[in-house]
């Protein structure tokens, strides 16, 4: 039996899935509700039955000891939850929403599947997400940046060859991507973002602005009594979500908060948001001056097209934003489906499909293999979004207690990319190890402090025998084209050897994925 091929779109607070049907055309899969978005909350009904979606997400707020959201925000980190009694992990809860997105899709057969991660992911998440997708049974195919995926989707749309800068707010994260795309070909020329930032953030915002109204409409105890209720105040943050769609579209919005007091109509404007939010909107402009530098530095000299997606996106000051820092007019293009739809064009130009072969002769397009790495609709050249190097004990500190990080693949690079070590080797007489740590770019800007990175691979290599002090110790790292690691020590006398690749800090091990999958998988989901 073929396998099924999806495109997901796992996101923060809204999920949705894709493929391409037999007539070539891009179709998104409705939920068991019929929606074409997925909430991204997980609800445990009982510790054998397991909710996903709108009915979670209403559940979760009312009983929010029990329910999960912005999971994706923990992504890659350890962040244990106990539910009804049993052990979670952000891998585990992602892994009950993509069972249940790919259930929508009633696949035929095995399920395969390009997964879409913010652009400013680093290795520690993308590895958890790939994790995620094992819980889940789900074969990944590849893990594509969000924008590049919006752009795939965009781009076999409009023949032809042009600079684009895409704009990505989501719910819980922000990237911002300089491409060239061509003819369906999309190569990375730079990338940065933020990954808590979005949504989330401007309902808080706004959520702030109901509660200051409401104190100083009713009594103090009323007030007190309404800001303790855990309940009360998830149902709000619902409401405050649904007027800030509405202000997308309006000057201002009306909701009714039921209080200790009675039921009070407070309104909001959308001047008031955007000046709760100022500080968030100017922290996209920033990041996207960066980025411009960076593209810039690689020879880029403008943008022709603007492009915004991510559901965020919609709200009005980004666009007038945008086009007073760039002066172009940003396009809004499908921004809560762009992605998974870009996903599962390149889930079926990977695979190959038929259904591709049809949608690229629907648009006068040629197809090719992305296996082969050849050019073609939905093909894909990535950049490594953070600088990876090696930890080094520096031999020059008088109190040799200084360690500093040597970056050896910088931010930007385009993917796959590959680097060796010069000059750098033991510093002991007769040292029998040495332990290999590979760390990756922590903030905004590459920097060689320890404090300004975190660790992503850790190993020993041993064995080395009678070596003299200042032996040299190749260490060759590997960042495949999907962005996974692989680093290999290597002493060259005695010829011992260490790979190191799949375990990165923070991440889940393959045992407890073993576990993971055996509990995930026992459990009842539905939508």
């Amino acid at each position: 039996m073929s396998a099924t091929i999806l495109g997901i779109d796992l996101g923060t607070t809204n999920s949705v899935v894709a493929t391409v049907d037999d007539s070539g055309e891009v179709v998104v899969i409705p939920n068991a509700v019929g929606e074409e978005t997925t909430p991204s909350a997980v609800y445990f009904e009982s510790g054998s039955d397991v909710i996903v979606g709108d009915e979670a997400k209403r559940l979760g707020a009312i009983d929010p000891e029990n329910g999960v959201i912005l999971i994706k925000r923990h992504m890659g980190t350890e962040f244990p939850l106990v539910i009804r009694g049993q052990d979670h992990t952000p891998e585990s809860i992602s892994a009950l929403i993509l069972r249940q997105l790919v259930a929508s899709a009633e696949p035929q057969g095995e399920a395969r599947a390009v997964i879409t991660v913010p652009a400013y992911f680093g290795m520690r998440e993308r590895e958890a997400t790939a994790q995620a997708a094992r819980i889940a049974g789900l074969d990944v195919m590849e893990l594509v940046d969000e924008p590049v995926a919006a752009a795939i989707h965009y781009g076999l749309t409009k023949p032809g060859t042009r600079t684009v800068l895409v704009y990505d707010l989501g719910g819980g994260t922000f990237d911002t991507t300089v491409l060239k795309v061509e003819h369906g070909h999309v190569t990375v020329v730079a990338t940065d973002g933020h990954s808590k930032l979005g949504g989330a953030d401007v309902d808080e915002r706004l959520q702030a602005i109901v509660l200051q109204q409401l104190e100083d409409l009713i009594p103090s105890d009323d007030y007190e009594e309404f800001v303790d209720d855990e309940a009360k105040l998830g149902a709000l943050m619902g409401d405050v979500e649904s007027a800030k769609r509405q202000l997308s579209s309006r000057e201002e919005s009306k909701l009714v908060v039921h209080s200790p007091a009675g039921r009070i109509t407070v309104t909001l404007k959308r001047d008031e948001l955007e000046d709760a939010c100022l500080d968030l909107f100017a922290a996209t402009t920033e990041i996207i001056e960066r980025v411009l530098e960076k593209a810039k530095a690689k020879g880029v000299g403008g943008i022709d097209e603007v492009i915004m997606v991510g559901g965020s996106s919609r709200i009005p000051a980004l666009a007038t934003g945008l086009h007073k820092l760039l002066n172009i007019t940003p396009r809004l293009v499908d921004p809560d489906l762009a992605v998974a739809k870009g996903a599962a064009l390149r889930a079926h130009q990977i695979a190959g499909t038929s259904q591709l072969v049809a949608l690229a002769q629907n648009r006068g397009l040629l197809t090719a293999n992305g296996s082969n790495g050849s050019s073609g609709p939905g093909t894909v050249t990535p950049v490594l979004p953070r600088a990876v190097g090696l930890l080094i004990d520096d031999s020059h500190d008088p109190e040799g207690k200084r360690q500093f990080v040597a970056h050896l693949i910088h931010a930007n690079t385009e993917l796959p990319a590959e680097e060796t070590t010069k000059g750098f080797g033991t510093i002991l007489p007769k040292q029998e190890s040495v332990r290999i740590q590979i760390y990756e770019q922590a903030g905004s800007s590459p920097s060689e402090e320890l404090a300004h990175n975190h660790r992503v691979l850790d190993g020993e290599l041993t064995g080395l025998g009678e070596l003299p002090a200042g032996s040299v110790i190749e260490v060759t790292i590997k960042v495949a084209i999907d962005g996974r690691l692989t680093v290999i020590a290597r002493e060259p006398i005695s010829g011992r050897e260490l790979t190191l690749e799949a375990f990165m800090e923070g991440v889940v091990d393959s045992a407890d994925v073993e576990d993971l999958t055996s509990r995930v998988g026992v459990l009842t989901v539905r939508g």
